[in-house]
């Protein structure tokens, strides 16, 4: 499926990634996007100028509204599904966090059936993996949820079943799929609603008022981040591949310690300021990492032709240059 001329709906689109995916296919000649998005916050300014370009069409919608899903599909080429409840929303609410990640998913699958769309593609997640172990992680892994917090599990668990229904659309209807399963996405247009993301957005917040960033624990466990546009580009290269059936890693190549990532932070703000160290705080949605983890790309790199460009300072410095100009977001 060529991205160039054609029509692609974005459901859950009015987002960090939404904004950038948007920005990404325009780029390369798409003729349309839709984005399909509650807008309970203001997916006008998440998605800025985008918001008002021709051709983009804004649709308030539900992804728990099948019939409104399907007309906004009708005559798209192909579909991404972005919508889901991240940890900490999945924390405050598992009830409609599991209809949104699960069954919202299989109205999605169910719309592009109904509306001929020809290639859907899911936004999964390094969740699926679990927390809590060390080294090179390769799509074959299964899922770990010892120790886990409760609410970081349902979400690993949800992206499982989401991938799950995307195999049964494809050995039942034929629809052709690919599921990127994404490291903790960050970059301009950055929100609060994904747990390991927080360590970023949260140190410039705290220093922007001058204070000093929090690193709970003794600031060795490692995370993995990926830029949102580099995220982009991976997801038009699945469109305009033929591949089919099949999940793919696409995260960053740099492993961080949290002590790392705040003198990064600090460095990059132009803050002399010191971190300040906290006893971790148990019950809550923090995931741990365990040793140093690397999510390997290598699957995405050979059928996709896909690797992360952005390193990650220059990724934090764009999102710091964007929190400057809007620091209310």
């Amino acid at each position: 499926m060529k991205i160039e001329n054609s029509t692609i709906l974005i459901v859950g689109g009015a987002s960090l990634v939404g904004s950038h995916m948007t920005r990404e296919f325009l780029q390369r000649g798409a003729a349309e996007i839709r984005i399909l998005d509650p807008l309970a916050f203001d997916g006008k300014s998440a998605l800025g100028a985008l918001a008002t370009d021709d051709r983009v069409q804004m649709i308030s919608g539900d992804i728990m509204r099948l019939s409104g899903l399907v007309d906004a599909a009708r005559g798209a080429d192909g579909a991404v599904n972005l919508a889901a409840y991240m940890t900490l929303p999945m924390a405050r609410d598992p009830w409609s966090g599991i209809d949104v990640n699960v069954r919202g998913q299989q109205n999605f699958l169910e719309a592009a059936r109904i509306s001929g769309i020809r290639k859907v593609l899911f936004a999964s997640s390094s969740a699926v993996y679990g927390y809590g172990f060390g080294g090179d992680v390769h799509e074959d892994r299964p899922l770990v949820t010892k120790d886990v917090p409760p609410a970081g599990a349902l979400y690993g668990a949800s992206k499982v079943m989401g991938e799950q229904l995307c195999r049964y659309y494809h050995g039942r209807y034929g629809l052709d799929y690919v599921v990127l399963r994404y490291s903790t996405v960050y970059g301009e247009g950055q929100h609060y609603r994904a747990a390991n993301a927080l360590y970023i957005i949260e140190a410039y917040d705290r220093i922007a008022r001058g204070e000093a960033p929090v690193i709970r624990g003794d600031g060795a466990e490692s995370k993995n981040f990926v830029y949102a546009g580099d995220v982009a580009v991976a997801n038009a290269l699945a469109f305009e591949s033929p591949a089919t059936d099949m999940a793919l890693n696409i995260s960053g190549d740099e492993t961080v310690s949290l002590k790392q990532l705040a003198d990064m932070v600090l460095r990059l703000a132009g803050s002399d300021l010191e971190p300040e160290f906290r006893p971790d705080e148990a019950g809550g949605v923090r995931l741990p990492s365990g040793d140093a983890l690397r999510y390997v790309n290598d699957r995405a790199k050979t059928i996709l032709g896909w690797q992360p460009e952005t390193p990650l300072e220059t990724g934090i410095g764009r999102l710091i240059a964007w929190r400057r100009e809007n620091p209310g977001e």
